[in-house]
Formats: C-alpha cells, sequence, structure tokens
C-alpha cells in the first residue's frame, strides 16, 4: 500500500483529523477550573473558591536562622488558626533571568568590562523563581448539590458571596502576617493569574487572560498538549514548543523537618516545586493516632521511639498547639531531550537523599503526579500524608532570593551591576536603599568589610568600573596605592600626596566666598587647636577677622600662609596665634601640607579622580591627617554641589577617620553628600576597627 492511501485510511473524511483525535482526553478535561467569579477568585469543579498571593520570600542563604525560623512559625500559626475550611498549595515555579542592564557607553575599559561581564552572566543559567501561595475556600457540606443544579441561583449566588468575603478575610491573615514578604495578589486582569495556572503544565510563566465570561476557565489554561510515555510526558503543539517533562514525589519522609531542607532543589532548568495541604479534622485525626498507637502494642512493635512520638503528636493535637493535615509534594522537570531528563532525575533524587527524603518517579501514577500540581486537583495527590502544620510550614518554606531593586526603585534609575548568587539566582546591585529616580536621593553609604587579601579593592574597583553604566563621578581616596591601575584603566586621574613633600593644596586661595569663610573660620580653629591651650574666644573672633581680610585681598598673590600668619602678629594674645600660624607655613613643621603651596594647583577635573594618601594615613601626627583630609573632604563638597552621580571610595576608612574632627562632622557631612546625590564607600579590615574611630561614629 502507497504511503498516501495508509495516510488517507487513518483520517476521518468528516474533520479531516486523525481517527485517534476524537478518543484524545482533552487537557481542559483534567483540569478544575471552571470559571472567575471575580477578577482575583476561581471556582473549581467541586465548587471550591481559591486566590493566589505572589510573595517575594525570603533569602535563605542571607538571613539569619532566627527570622527564618520566625517566618516559618508564623506560616504554621496562621494555618491552625483558620481551621479545616481551607487548604493550602505553595509553588516554586523556575524561570530563566535576561539581564537587562543598560550598556556601558563607549569603547573604554568600563565598557569592555562591562562586555566581558554580560557573557559571563549571559553563560550562567541564573534563574529565578516565583512563589505563589494558593489559599482554597472548601465548600461547606451539600453545597455542590446547589452548584450542579442550579434551582435556586439566589441562594447560591448569597451563598457564593458569602463564601468570597470569608476567603478574603483569609487571604488578608496571610498578607497582613506575613507583610514582610510583600504579598500581592494576582488578578486575572493582568494576566498574572491565569498565567501563573497556564505555567503548572509548562513550567514557563507567561501572560493569559481569560477568553470570556461564559466559557471554562480550563480552556483557558490548557496551552500545551501533554502525552504520557511511561514514567515522563510530552509536550507539543502549545505555546512552549516540544519538550520532556518528569514528575517526582515523595516516596519515604525524613525523620524530621527544618525550613532549609528543600533550598537546594535549584536545578538550572525550568522546573515546579509544589506543596499541597488539606487540614484535617482533629477528632478524625485523633482518632487515627489512637488506632495507630493501638495496633503498634497489640502487635508489641519494638519501636519505641515512634511510640512515644505518637504520645507526643497526641498530646500536641489535643492541646491545640499543632495541627495535621495532608501534604503532597511534586517536583516536575522540564528540558529539551530526554537524556538530559535523566541526568536532572539522578540531581533530584541525590538533592532530596541528602536531607533523609526518598524521591521516586512513577509510571503508574505519572499522570496523577503531573495533574495534582492544580490547585483544586486534590483527589490526584495519590501519595498524600499526614504532617503537622509545621512540617508543611517547612516543607514550603517561604524562601527566595529577591533579586533586588527595580529601576523605578532607585534613585539613579539604573542598578550599578549584577551579580550572581549561591543559589544560581541574581541579584541587582544598588548602593541605594529604595528610592525614586523623581524624589530626593536615599542613602547609599556602604561599608565593605573584609581581612587582608580578601579582594576589597578588587571588589570596589569593579564596581566603580561599573557605576559608569550611570555616568558616575569617581573620587577614591586609596592607600598603598591598592586602586591605582583601576583609576587610570578607567581613563582616570591619579596622584600621590607624600609626606614631606608639597601638596599643591591652599584652602586660603580656595575659599573666599561667603561659605567658604566660614568653613575656614571653624576648620582653622580645630587646626590650632591645642588640647593643653585651647582658644580664647578673643582668639576665635581674630581667626574670623583674619580669614574674611584674606578673601577680600586685592592681590590674590597675598593668599598665601606666610603672609596669613603675618596678620596674626597683631593679635593682643602674646604672639600665640602668630606662632602656631608659623607651624603652617613654607618653613615650619607642617609647612609642606600648605605652606609651599601659593595657588592651589591639585585638580579634581574628570570623571575619575585618584590619589594615593598612604603617607598621610600611615603618619602618627593626627594634625598631618586631619588637615589634609578634611580639606580634600571640603574640595570633594564644593565638587558635588552639581548633584551629579558621585562615588567616594575611601580605602582604610578606619584610618582616615579616626580624629575628632571628623568624629564631631562625619554624620552631617554624609547628610549632606547624601542630598547631593553622593555615595560614600568606605572599606576597613575588620567591624571592631570601626571603634577605633574617634566616638565610634557610625560609617554608614
Amino acid at each position: 500500500m502507497r504511503h498516501s492511501e495508509a495516510l488517507d485510511e487513518t483520517v476521518d473524511e468528516r474533520t479531516l483529523m486523525p481517527d485517534w483525535y476524537a478518543r484524545e482526553k482533552r487537557l481542559a478535561h483534567m483540569l478544575p477550573y471552571v470559571s472567575l467569579v471575580d477578577d482575583q477568585t476561581v471556582r473549581t469543579r467541586v465548587n471550591e473558591l481559591f486566590q493566589c498571593v505572589r510573595l517575594s520570600g525570603v533569602n535563605s542563604y542571607t538571613t539569619d536562622d532566627a527570622y527564618l525560623d520566625k517566618v516559618t512559625a508564623l506560616f504554621a500559626r496562621i494555618i491552625a488558626q483558620l481551621g479545616p475550611e481551607f487548604s493550602y498549595y505553595v509553588h516554586k515555579v523556575s524561570k530563566s533571568i535576561t539581564p537587562d542592564m543598560l550598556s556601558v557607553q563607549g569603547d573604554g575599559f568600563a565598557a569592555e568590562v562591562d562586555v566581558a561581564w554580560r557573557a559571563k552572566l549571559a553563560s550562567a543559567g541564573l534563574r529565578d523563581k516565583t512563589l505563589t501561595l494558593t489559599i482554597i475556600q472548601r465548600p461547606p457540606p451539600r453545597s455542590f448539590l446547589g452548584f450542579v443544579n442550579r434551582s435556586a441561583p439566589e441562594r447560591f449566588k448569597e451563598e457564593t458571596a458569602k463564601r468570597v468575603r470569608r476567603l478574603k478575610e483569609a487571604v488578608g491573615v496571610f498578607t497582613s502576617g506575613l507583610a514582610e514578604l510583600k504579598p500581592r495578589i494576582l488578578s486575572a486582569a493582568s494576566g498574572e493569574l491565569v498565567g501563573f495556572l497556564g505555567a503548572l503544565n509548562t513550567g514557563r510563566e507567561l501572560p493569559l487572560y481569560p477568553a470570556n465570561r461564559y466559557g471554562f476557565l480550563a480552556y483557558n489554561v490548557a496551552n500545551t498538549r501533554v502525552t504520557f510515555l511511561e514514567d515522563h510526558f510530552e509536550l507539543s503543539d502549545g505555546v512552549v514548543g516540544h519538550r520532556f517533562g518528569k514528575s517526582f514525589t515523595i516516596g519515604e519522609y525524613a525523620e524530621g523537618t527544618t525550613c532549609t531542607m528543600f533550598d537546594m532543589l535549584n536545578l538550572p532548568v525550568d522546573m515546579i516545586v509544589t506543596h499541597s495541604f488539606t487540614p484535617i479534622n482533629s477528632n478524625l485525626m485523633a482518632g487515627r493516632i489512637k488506632r495507630q498507637k493501638r495496633q503498634m502494642q497489640a502487635s508489641q512493635d519494638a519501636a519505641l521511639s515512634l511510640l512515644e512520638a505518637l504520645d507526643i503528636a497526641h498530646d500536641d493535637l489535643e492541646a491545640k498547639r499543632q495541627s495535621f493535615g495532608e501534604h503532597h509534594m511534586v517536583v516536575t522537570v522540564f528540558c529539551d531531550s530526554l537524556d538530559e531528563l535523566q541526568s536532572l532525575g539522578a540531581e533530584i533524587v541525590n538533592a532530596a537523599a541528602a536531607e533523609g527524603v526518598k524521591m521516586i518517579g512513577e509510571r503508574m501514577a505519572a499522570k496523577s503526579h503531573y495533574f495534582s500540581q492544580h490547585p483544586g486537583n486534590q483527589p490526584k495527590r495519590v501519595r498524600a500524608s499526614a504532617v503537622t502544620n509545621r512540617n508543611f510550614a517547612d516543607f514550603a518554606a517561604l524562601h527566595r532570593t529577591q533579586l533586588g531593586k527595580e529601576k523605578h526603585q532607585l534613585p539613579w534609575g539604573q542598578e550599578i551591576t549584577l551579580f550572581p548568587t549561591p543559589e544560581q539566582s541574581a541579584y541587582r546591585f544598588s548602593y541605594h536603599e529604595q528610592g525614586s529616580p523623581e524624589k530626593e536621593p536615599t542613602s547609599g553609604h556602604t561599608l565593605i568589610l573584609g581581612r587582608p587579601g580578601s579582594g576589597k579593592s578588587v571588589l570596589s574597583a569593579f564596581l566603580m568600573t561599573q557605576a559608569r553604566r550611570v555616568g558616575a563621578r569617581i573620587f577614591v581616596f586609596d592607600y598603598r596605592l591598592g586602586m591605582e591601575m583601576a583609576v587610570r584603566a578607567n581613563g582616570g586621574r591619579y596622584a600621590s600626596i607624600k609626606a614631606g613633600q608639597a601638596t599643591g593644596l591652599n584652602p586660603l586661595w580656595t575659599e573666599i566666598d561667603e561659605r567658604g569663610t566660614a568653613w575656614l573660620s571653624d576648620w582653622l580653629a580645630s587646626l590650632l587647636y591645642r588640647p593643653d591651650k585651647p582658644l580664647t574666644p578673643a582668639q576665635t573672633n581674630r581667626i574670623q577677622e583674619v580669614v574674611r581680610q584674606n578673601a577680600t585681598a586685592s592681590n590674590p598673590a597675598l593668599r598665601n600662609w606666610k603672609d596669613f600668619a603675618s596678620l596674626f602678629v597683631s593679635t593682643d594674645d602674646n604672639g600665640d596665634l602668630h606662632q602656631r600660624l608659623l607651624e603652617w607655613t613654607e618653613d615650619g613643621r607642617y609647612g609642606w601640607i600648605f605652606g609651599q603651596s601659593f595657588e592651589d594647583t591639585f585638580s579634581l577635573d574628570g570623571d575619575v579622580v585618584g590619589f594615593d594618601l598612604t603617607g598621610i594615613l600611615d603618619s602618627e601626627s593626627e594634625k598631618e591627617r586631619m588637615a589634609v583630609l578634611s580639606y580634600l573632604f571640603r574640595r570633594i563638597e564644593r565638587e558635588i554641589e552639581d548633584r551629579r552621580p558621585t562615588i567616594i571610595v575611601i580605602d582604610e576608612a578606619w584610618k582616615a577617620l579616626d580624629n575628632p574632627y571628623f568624629a564631631e562632622r562625619l554624620s552631617n557631612w554624609l547628610v549632606t553628600a547624601r542630598k547631593q546625590n553622593t555615595v560614600a564607600v568606605m572599606m576597613t579590615q575588620y567591624a571592631s576597627q570601626r571603634k577605633r574611630c574617634a566616638d565610634h561614629t557610625d560609617l554608614t
């Protein structure tokens, strides 16, 4: 028989479809969704109502264990309080991440680093996962009859409205109790609600919308064709194309549970982890426990520890310290080939075995496990087991790596860079707290801690290079040339300030306007201060007078420290101020700092400017450090008045700030810098070194 004739025999002449097509079970027929009661509420085939709550989750890798336990205990407590009227699903749907950072402009070093970093991220297989809690309001007894015969539509409508209110109250308990996890209810209008339900078929969450008010919602959710082949399935003719998948469930539970036991189920593929929990009536559960105890005692079972555990569980149940329910877990993976599917299956089994859990993939129950992922398909949970509400909260721990703040939440309108995380997710790094590009900048001051050789300078150099993405201006207070290479590679200017050599700094030349004279007067009072002989009010007033006289000098050449000191000769203090000023003139002890510079030639022009301060930071003279650093901070304070995004990097910050002058003024200076759109990044070796800073000033 010719091939064309064979094809003709297998086709229905009326529909022109293959004969087997009429016998195929439609995916929509296996899904429990009937209709939308409102934009947020779904009705199932057995008259259950549910809403889906999207949670940001808690990062279990960086969060304190006590807080993780607190969130888990709160989740379990809410479940117990709401009672058997509600059941729950928790879904974690994994998806790939595509970095959407703004490219660094130009063809310089920063742009080349950005290209290389993007390529690295693209090949890292980074993934995110959505975390969704579904709360199901179970129908009261005999309500299904009214749902089927519709003999009293008004009564049915009133009953539905009452149940929706009850469901919303329960959802409100979760959203308020878990407010720190930023809960939000999914809606059909946004495409998220139906899209989430559709993702349970394919492993990829895409927006889906209900076609109309009158059709079955299941037809909108059915977004692929599923063919079951032994212990796995094949997807085709749908939104994700041709793929393979397999579902695993728990064969044997571990002896105990922790809230981090399933955090390792983070494979670099599309996957869904589903936990469901249907509370059991306390009286029924108490009867089960008693029956199990009697059976063990009658058979003289030697498992005394198990018998003791049953006694404790019975006591906790009767005392209402915990509740019980039927738990079911399914892990479904999706990939493009059968070979990949086999290797992924081994990884899942091994990861679960490390926590004492036996995961299995079954041939007979493959269909049941796949469809049991859908909220409302509780009858298809063929391996459900009784656990406590706390066990369920541990299994379905609300853990997820947050991606960081989005662009509209950042004062600079763009993240600095993207970092991979241990969970194979990604984090949008930004210095700032949450804010807005349209509002006053939020705080972004940062403290970097690390032992010698741990990479503090490398990290700061990388971040400042990536910060060119937002056009940030960079100032670097360097130590031992640690960031010289990065500054020069970014096309920046780099200079060294060495003890004993002229610096090119002269505040008498620059601080001559009204604000400058006010600052200079206060600064000089601190510079000339001696603990054994504080300045008198008359001396303080004289400093202010001479500063104003310096500012109004007709000849700018007179604004040098020698001529400035001579103006104090006539002060009625037995030459005290004059002698103190002479130390800062050209031939004085500190003359190399300011006294040898007539015009201030120290330039801060450019997008990237660095200066090595090793000689200053290692100096045993507190006055030398205070004089140089305070004036450099003042010069930068002037530069940032244009409110351009700016980053100031300070290496060995504890040395730079370890004096009373900064202890008094640092907090105000940081506030001023924040308002001027500037971030201060301070590096030091140990947290304990903060205490060495004068007055224990908070660096951040």
